[in-house]
């Protein structure tokens, strides 16, 4: 991507210009020998910013003799990332708990006695429930009794269950 920017007291002025807008609004000037008031600009994509990071601004600085993005991103302060966490906690449903690292946030834990009926986890009631229903007609009880599994292991990785096939089929992420 070919970008230009305007200098203004030494300074980037505005935002980078597209060659092609450049070229029709300056068409005096030489792109290959650019005037002072103008620079070169190379694009640099945002960073991934992390969970507990801030990406506090973007500037345009002379690198090398182009001028770029230059990301400034920090690590969150105590209160900013406590603030943070609080704000997880607040929207967890009842009874969840909440992985102050990743902020995923986990249903209470599985019945560990076994009950009549295997248990799944009920959405609406915010519960692990005994159900005579499993979540598809060939899946039976484990083991142990305690939950429903599939007639074939699942694959690592991202999967689904495919019920008319009675196999795992990859996500197409």
């Amino acid at each position: 991507m070919e970008l230009y920017i305007r200098i203004k007291d030494g300074k980037p002025f505005e935002h980078p210009i597209f060659g092609d807008n450049f070229r029709q609004a300056f068409p005096h000037i030489d792109t290959d020998n650019l005037p002072p008031e103008f620079a070169r600009f190379v694009r640099v994509a945002a960073p991934t910013v992390g969970l507990f990071e801030v990406c506090e601004e973007c500037v345009y600085e002379l690198v090398d003799g182009v001028y770029t993005d230059i990301h400034n991103v920090r690590p969150m302060t105590a209160e900013e990332k406590a603030a943070r966490i609080e704000q997880a906690r607040a929207n967890l449903r009842p009874n969840w708990t909440l992985n102050e690292e990743t902020l995923q946030s986990s249903p209470p834990p599985r019945p560990t006695v076994k009950g009549a009926y295997p248990y799944k986890f009920n959405m609406e009631t915010n519960q692990w429930l005994e159900s005579d229903v499993p979540p598809f007609p060939s899946w039976v009880p484990s083991e142990d009794g305690l939950r429903y599994v599939a007639p074939t292991p699942r694959p690592e990785g991202q999967y689904r269950w495919d019920e008319p096939t009675l196999s795992w089929v990859a996500f197409n992420v």
